[in-house]
């Protein structure tokens, strides 16, 4: 049985008094595996982490109308997306890796009155509330708002993440819905 060090690497080891090395190439070959393995998943982590993390953007396809109140866009088109977050059937983005992300939306609003709707962007955790407010629009142009808002949340393996607008007058609008989510650190 050969010694580990506090990090588990096996050592090849001598055995007292004798001055001869007792290790064998077996010892040694133990060694260069467990570093080589070590190493790799090292380097795995980066990647996933750093270079290449999780990420997913999508939008509404066509612009939809809506009643005056609340908009619920299907989002309905996989701009990009890592495998499995792209969910176009139940409108949002699937979470495939537990951790630590930053999600955001902003919607443009066309409203047909002309009226400044105040039309605020709520996301939405397994169809319950995961961000309690979102940012107030204002009026871009005459009939357009542009709302927006992102945080960071701890996020679970299946978790679908979904849009809502909210708005604050009596007037019909349009939207067209764009969500996004980018994995910053496993957990």
């Amino acid at each position: 049985m050969m010694d580990t060090t506090p990090l588990g690497f096996p050592y090849p080891e001598c055995d007292p008094p004798r001055v001869k090395d007792l290790s064998d190439i077996g010892q040694v070959r133990a060694l260069a595996e467990a570093v080589d393995g070590t190493v790799q998943q090292v380097a795995d982590d980066l990647d996933a982490q750093l270079i290449t993390p999780l990420a997913a953007r999508m939008r509404q396809s066509v612009a939809t109308p809506w009643p005056a109140g609340t908009a619920t866009p299907l989002l309905d088109q996989v701009v990009f997306a890592s495998p499995g977050m792209g969910d176009t059937t139940a409108g949002g983005i699937r979470i495939t890796r537990r951790g630590w992300y930053l999600i955001g939306t902003y919607t443009l609003v066309i409203i047909g009155s002309g009226t400044e709707l105040q039309a605020r962007p709520i996301l939405f955790r397994n169809q319950g509330l995961l961000v309690p407010h979102g940012d107030r629009a204002q009026l871009v142009t005459a009939t357009a708002e542009d709302p927006y808002l992102s945080t960071t949340a701890l996020l679970e393996v299946g978790d679908l993440i979904t849009v809502r607008i909210g708005t604050t007058a009596a007037a019909t609008f349009t939207t067209t819905a764009h969500l996004w989510a980018i994995q910053l650190l496993a957990a």
